[in-house]
């Protein structure tokens, strides 16, 4: 390849619409070549008196350093070989000007204090105008939070990169929380503010909406700070880049009643049991029937019904010896066996029902079953109890929308086939298909 006369090369880097510059990707961006459009761009008299910015954030606008932090610490996470970075200069006629830094990686290395940093090739644009409209839309943004919280809707951001959603502040006064929740994706699958039963469906929107769905519109009831479900519509739509990058989705949340009958009744309440920390009966029938009349048709669920048996004697026992009440030892066990998403609740005295929602196949049941009778036979071996405490599971299997008294019928029945094992076992109960 035939090499560029320098003169050919000094008039191609003038015509170009900004500065070029080479940066180091340290702390402060280290500027190891400016070209003049640069210092121009900056509004700096490149002179012998004046004293050469030696790296990026000595020309940052003060008010905006925390900004440049945050970007400097979001760049490092990166894993393409792209550098993008936004910050303001203070003029000498007093103007801010907005700067666009956009470049890709070398091969070249830069030696600081023992340590190594890549340097990024880099074109500088004055991109003020457009950070102008950008500003004037988020303005409008935060002038139609305003308005939603005066209307009593909940305004919403999602930063996909940070995985941080921020509501608006009336969210602390509803839900008795922090308006602003970190690591979301995580905290969503084990999250108390949305009813139990509706959880799924939740989950499974979020997924669809960062797999690309632009918009949507959804309901789903969730738990208030006093306990009570209440039906919310959420709308959410994603924000891209002037790269066409998805980074942020906006939305609200709006409390409403969506069937007739709940605008004569109050919102249900989520109550659980203070032995054990799971649901309450109530709590639990509830929950059970809304998820499985609302279940889809393709979804295999299933129910497990569980007896604790021959621990009234040993109980007294293992509370001295122990200080444990057995009852909330098995309750510990079934919920460290079970997902979040999962129901579990306490039907009376000694028994207890779980919903497993959504599971792959039948296996998945018996494997927890299993599991729960292997960590209950091992946990009280002492030689004077001649009747060990064991657990009888009943299990059976909902495949689409089905009422709450004919599963639970059908998992009862299949624990009375389990009580005749005398160790703890479990047993599944298969409705007769109809030809």
């Amino acid at each position: 390849m035939r090499d560029i006369p320098s003169n050919d090369m000094n008039e191609i880097m003038k015509s170009l619409p900004g500065g070029l510059l080479r940066v180091v990707l340290d702390n402060e961006l280290t500027i190891v070549f400016a070209n003049d459009a640069f210092y121009e761009l900056i509004n700096f008299d490149n002179n012998k008196t004046a004293m050469i910015p030696e790296n990026i954030v000595k020309t940052v606008y003060s008010t905006d350093i925390i900004y440049y932090t945050h970007q400097i610490a979001e760049q490092r996470k990166r894993k393409d070989d792209q550098l993008l970075l936004f910050y303001r200069v203070l003029l000498k006629n007093g103007e801010l000007r907005w700067i666009m830094i956009n470049g890709n990686k070398t091969e070249d290395i830069y030696q600081k204090h023992n340590k190594s940093y890549p340097i990024y090739l880099c074109m500088a644009l004055d991109v003020t105008d457009h950070m102008m409209k950008y500003r004037k839309l988020e303005d409008e943004v935060d002038y139609h939070r305003t308005v939603s919280e005066l209307s009593k809707e909940l305004y919403f951001e999602y930063e996909i990169a940070s995985d941080t959603i921020t509501f608006a502040s009336l969210f602390r006064e509803v839900f008795g929380k922090e308006s602003t929740i970190s690591n979301f994706s995580r905290r969503l699958e084990r999250t108390t503010l949305v009813y139990p039963a509706d959880l799924p469906y939740v989950i499974k929107i979020y997924k669809s909406i960062m797999s690309g769905k632009k918009q949507l519109r959804c309901e789903f009831r969730m738990v208030t700070k006093d306990g009570e479900a209440t039906w919310y519509v959420c709308y959410a739509s994603i924000i891209f880049d002037e790269n066409k990058t998805p980074y942020k989705v906006i939305g609200k949340l709006s409390a409403v009643y969506t069937r007739a009958q709940e605008v004569e009744e109050k919102p249900y309440k989520i109550q659980m049991d203070k032995l054990t920390d799971v649901y309450n009966k109530e709590t639990a029938e509830q929950l059970i029937t809304d998820t499985l009349l609302s279940q889809d048709p393709d979804t295999l669920s299933a129910i497990l019904y569980c007896e604790v048996r021959n621990y009234k004697n040993i109980n007294d026992i293992v509370r001295v010896v122990d200080g444990e009440n057995i009852l909330s030892t098995v309750a510990n066990i079934l919920k460290r066996s079970f997902r979040s998403t999962d129901i579990i609740g306490r039907m009376s005295l000694s028994e207890f029902v779980i919903l497993m929602i959504g599971i792959n196949s039948d296996k998945n049941a018996y494997r927890r079953a299993e599991d729960i009778c292997r960590e209950v036979n091992n946990l009280y071996s002492y030689n004077f109890n001649k009747n060990q405490v064991n657990i009888s599971i009943g299990i059976t299997f909902v495949k689409g929308s089905q009422d709450y008294s004919t599963s639970i019928a059908n998992a009862k029945t299949a624990l009375v086939m389990a009580k005749k094992d005398s160790s703890s076992s479990f047993e599944a109960f298969y409705p007769a298909k109809n030809n």
